[in-house]
């Protein structure tokens, strides 16, 4: 078995995310104040303040505004998203709200030329991504769904290593469950919730990666749903054609469920251990030998933070600046066509389930609970602020 650190596709992938550089940091703005919101937050400030800034939040309460901008030592906090989006010194917006609301903000924000990085799903619908995206294009901002897996060099290695080390792929198979039946974002179906909108991105966008995003010829789905009519647990058969297929679970009731990720060749597997959805590690076995190429995380977050291996978020805000700054509309890490593909298996897979958020919106109006993430926000220890940020 043969263990390497740090290998030079990992220090290539470092270098070509920090060559760009301007004068002026990337100011963020941060819509929504919950615990993802926190986790991005401390990696944007844990990077140099030359390349990026925490700038802004913005929260319907405005105390969680403040107590974030506080901590984070942003210069202005708002009680509103519109205020936040007219704010002329926000360059790029991470939105981090409950998942029904991302299609409003995100139009929002593009309608006033900010740059946006929203979290996964980004939609609970597909034809609502498809028109933030020709909204994007059409006023040249930058435009990046916030599936922070495709960035890490390990998940990039993986690819390498899916073209040119395991032959014919016959079998992508992906594997995702955590306990979160208390967690009322997860399984309420006002809030957004379901294992297919919250888990799947992750193993659908592990089989993509090396099997292609062109639609699947099959898709065959299995679900649970819980009294909300929402899935706890799902099951996916995707199959194409010429043979490729993928075999991919998730579960938001499962205890103990390995996040492991495999790619079957016909002369080599890969596997990505424990947790795929943020590996720091990729492993390639063939019939002589186990290589096991080890990418630890970057750095250290100052801030306390929630979501295992959050440091590795670095490499999606790095990503982002490096394409702002190259004028390019999408990242190629993960494109477009990507997101547009996860998000119509995901509408075929919830139609057959049984699945349907439609009830939550009027006229492309969100009509559901005004409630933020702030309802899972961290219980974290008071910091003593001046009240300046109004």
């Amino acid at each position: 078995m043969q263990t390497l650190l740090w290998s030079p596709f990992c220090c290539m992938i470092l270098f070509q995310l920090t060559t760009y550089a301007r004068s002026a940091p990337l100011r963020w703005g941060f819509v929504g104040c919950g615990r993802i919101t926190n986790d991005f937050a401390a990696v944007i400030d844990a990077l140099p303040d030359t390349d990026h800034t925490v700038f802004a939040f913005a929260s319907r309460n405005v105390s969680r505004a403040d107590d974030y901008a506080c901590r984070f030592g942003a210069a202005k906090s708002y009680g509103s998203y519109e205020a936040l989006a007219k704010d002329p010194d926000v360059d790029v917006v991470y939105i981090g709200t409950i998942n029904p609301t991302h299609y409003e903000i995100s139009k929002l924000m593009l309608a006033n030329n900010k740059h946006v990085l929203c979290e996964k799903p980004l939609t609970l619908i597909g034809a609502q991504a498809a028109e933030i995206f020709k909204i994007a294009e059409s006023k040249q901002l930058f435009f990046q769904e916030a599936i922070l897996t495709r960035f890490f060099p390990a998940t990039i290695r993986m690819q390498d290593f899916a073209k040119t080390a395991v032959g014919d792929i016959r079998l992508v198979t992906a594997y995702l469950g955590q306990n979160s039946a208390t967690s009322l974002r997860h399984v309420r179906k006002q809030l957004g919730g379901g294992s297919v909108k919250d888990r799947s991105g992750y193993v659908l966008q592990h089989a993509l990666a090396v099997l292609g995003n062109d639609l699947p010829d099959k898709i065959s789905a299995v679900g649970q749903l819980n009294n909300e009519t929402v899935d706890s647990t799902a099951a996916i058969e995707l199959q194409w054609k010429d043979g490729r297929m993928a075999s991919l679970g998730f579960s938001l009731l499962t205890t103990v469920m390995p996040a492991e990720a495999n790619i079957y060749g016909s002369s080599a597997t890969i596997k990505m251990p424990d947790t795929f959805a943020r590996p720091t590690a990729v492993q390639l076995i063939n019939s002589a030998n186990t290589t096991i190429e080890n990418y630890p995380l970057p750095t250290v977050l100052d801030h306390r933070t929630f979501l295992a291996n959050a440091a590795g978020m670095i490499y999606e805000a790095q990503e982002v600046r490096r394409c702002i700054l190259a004028g390019l509309l999408e990242s190629p890490l993960l494109t477009h066509k990507d997101s547009l593909t996860i998000l119509a298996i995901q509408d075929e897979v919830l139609k057959q389930i049984g699945v349907s958020y439609d009830s939550l919106y009027a006229n492309g109006v969100f009509v559901g609970s005004s409630l933020e993430p702030e309802l899972q926000a961290p219980v974290l220890k008071p910091v003593s602020c001046p009240n300046f940020y109004h």
